[in-house]
């Protein structure tokens, strides 16, 4: 197995791809959202969002990590109550709804993805790592000496 460098550019085709089927099923459950922002807020929904590496190493292929305190507990893209990456989000994001109605749907949702993702590290023989988002993100903030994305 070799380690998540620098990941082969067909991963991250495939994981488009994956995303896309997702965003296709969830417009047939029409969860809705109101676009407040809280889900962003960690400490305030109290939820730690898990992503695995490969999404993690997606983002950061694509976008600039700004500096941000992990302390904080909110997620650093997120501006004027907005997702800034709204297109390379990670799987937790796609599929977490403020909605309680949605929650029973979601975690089917989530697992099916969550397992096709797992099959991409597979198929391109990447180590799997799933930990919590920010504590991942923290590794190429712009102020540190990793973050030369």
């Amino acid at each position: 197995m070799e380690t998540n460098v620098s990941l082969d550019v067909n991963v991250y085709a495939e994981l488009k791809i994956l995303y896309q089927r997702l965003e296709e099923e969830l417009i047939q459950v029409n969860p809705g959202c109101s676009g407040c922002g809280i889900c962003c807020d960690f400490s305030k929904f109290d939820h730690i969002l898990y992503a695995s590496s490969i999404e993690v190493d997606f983002i950061t292929q694509y976008v600039k990590v700004p500096n941000f305190n992990i302390l904080d507990n909110i997620c650093p893209f997120l501006k004027d109550n907005q997702c800034s990456i709204r297109n390379f989000r990670m799987l937790g994001c796609r599929v977490f709804y403020c909605d309680p109605h949605y929650q029973a749907v979601s975690q089917d949702v989530y697992e099916k993805y969550h397992r096709g993702i797992k099959e991409l590290s597979t198929a391109y023989n990447i180590i799997w790592e799933y930990h919590p988002f920010l504590s991942q993100l923290a590794k190429f903030k712009s102020d540190s000496p990793a973050g030369t994305h």
